[in-house]
């Protein structure tokens, strides 16, 4: 599982603006594009050990959708949901908060994939 194989399948969410592990940055450290916008990561990738070497691996992916509204964040949530699914997420976590320091929403989907 790779950052391109999460880019093909919700790389078109929030007109396109979809980036891996951090939103652009203009030079004074702020984003450089306008909400809304889509992060997405994969911080782990766990594998599993059996008597005759290794098994499957569990990817972890995590999608965040940052905007001026929470209705519009938890949309593009799910639309990336809906899209991912055809990995066969297992062990979803899906949670909002408020970014008083950006004034923006952020929806936020945790899952594991098995590879």
């Amino acid at each position: 599982m790779t950052e391109s194989d999460i880019n093909a399948l919700i790389g078109a969410l929030a007109d396109g603006q979809v980036y891996p592990y951090v939103v652009p940055l203009n030079a004074q450290g702020e984003s450089d594009v306008l909400p809304p916008w889509v992060v997405f990561s994969l911080p782990s990738d766990v594998m599993s050990d059996v008597f005759c070497g290794q098994a499957e691996s569990a990817v972890t992916v995590q999608v965040d959708v940052y905007s001026r509204d929470m209705d519009e964040a938890r949309a593009i949530r799910d639309q990336a949901q809906a899209n991912l699914s055809v990995l066969g997420l297992e062990n979803i976590s899906r949670f909002s908060m408020y970014e008083p320091e950006t004034q923006l929403h952020r929806a936020t989907l945790e899952a594991s994939i098995i590879v």
